[in-house]
């Protein structure tokens, strides 16, 4: 009779591990950017960690990591304790473009994290400085071929997706733009806006709000189809350079092996989040879009995006360092 007991009560006690992970969170999550405060990645981060920390009960704190084209942010979070704790945004540029910049890879972008959602996509925005006497991409392209090596492009970073959206442009127009690196692309406005630097890659969600305001003039969009946050700014494709496209994407990733139960809550709390409206319209309003979904839409995506960041960098000529 004794041992009936023992195997009544071994059922409940097989779940309890199981069941131990609803507890999940027991305290605060560090989200870490790998980029500096005011760029996209950072809008987007803020903008979906305070509304699922709300949900989860547990704040989700914010920790901007730049440098080297977010590598150095990302490899902070694929070697934290794989407990839920430690998150990151992962994009097009850490994920995707950064590995083919490096001889030695810093990380492996599908082996050493965890996919947990795709938050968002948004096109990047070609934009220049007020005093550049051109308006469209097809006067930019006349205006650069005779004068070669003489204009630059800002970036936020070697290996971003905003560096590789200008080299992408000089492979295809037959130009020759001299990139300008910056540790932030906030930090490249006050260039470009003064014509120390001719011109900028940006993604749309941290560049329209200039464009508004007058101190960037708009070239065109990166995107298939027009934004509609700038929906009279024409695609790079119908502006003379058909087959050019480069958007923006950005991940919720934990570091490789957290439990299945963590990462199935974390994706259930950030979905919950981006479809939530003050989230969607917040987003909307300056040019991305909320994505969403299971954690195999962000695997593919990157399994798309990074044998094409390759094949742009080889077309380029860059040599990794």
């Amino acid at each position: 009779m004794r041992y009936l007991h023992i195997f009544a009560v071994w059922p409940i006690l097989a779940t309890l591990p199981a069941l131990a992970t609803t507890d999940f969170p027991k305290r605060p999550i560090r989200f870490i950017v790998p980029f500096a405060p005011g760029g996209v990645s950072d809008i987007i981060a803020r903008t979906i960690a305070y509304k699922t920390a709300d949900s989860l009960g547990q704040p989700m704190v914010i920790d901007n990591r730049g440098g080297a084209g977010g590598t150095i942010g990302a490899s902070m979070f694929a070697k934290a304790q794989p407990d839920g704790y430690t998150l990151g945004t992962g994009n097009i540029s850490t994920h995707a473009a950064a590995p083919h910049m490096y001889k030695k890879r810093p990380y492996d972008p599908i082996k050493d994290f965890t996919p947990v959602v795709l938050a968002a996509t948004s096109p990047n925005l070609i934009g220049a400085s007020p005093s550049l006497p051109v308006k469209t991409i097809g006067e930019l392209m006349a205006y650069a071929k005779t004068r070669p090596g003489q204009l630059s492009f800002a970036s936020s970073g070697i290996g971003t997706v905003l560096h590789l959206g200008g080299e992408l442009l000089n492979v295809m127009g037959g130009i020759e733009l001299v990139h300008i690196p910056y540790k932030g692309v906030v930090l490249t406005l006050p260039d470009v806006m003064s014509g120390k630097v001719h011109l900028i890659v940006d993604a749309m969600i941290s560049a329209s709000g200039h464009v508004r305001a007058g101190r960037i003039k708009a070239l065109a969009v990166t995107s298939a189809k027009r934004s509609q946050a700038l929906p009279d700014v024409p695609t790079v494709a119908e502006s003379g350079l058909p087959g050019y496209e480069l958007d923006f994407w950005l991940g919720v990733y934990g570091p490789a092996g957290m439990p299945p139960r963590v990462t199935q809550l974390l994706n259930t709390e950030v979905n919950k989040a981006l479809k939530a409206t003050d989230v969607r319209e917040k987003l909307a309003s300056q040019g991305a879009d909320v994505a969403g979904g299971s954690p195999g839409r962000l695997l593919e995506i990157l399994n798309i995006d990074l044998p094409r960041m390759g094949k742009i960098v080889s077309a380029a000529r860059i040599v990794p360092e």
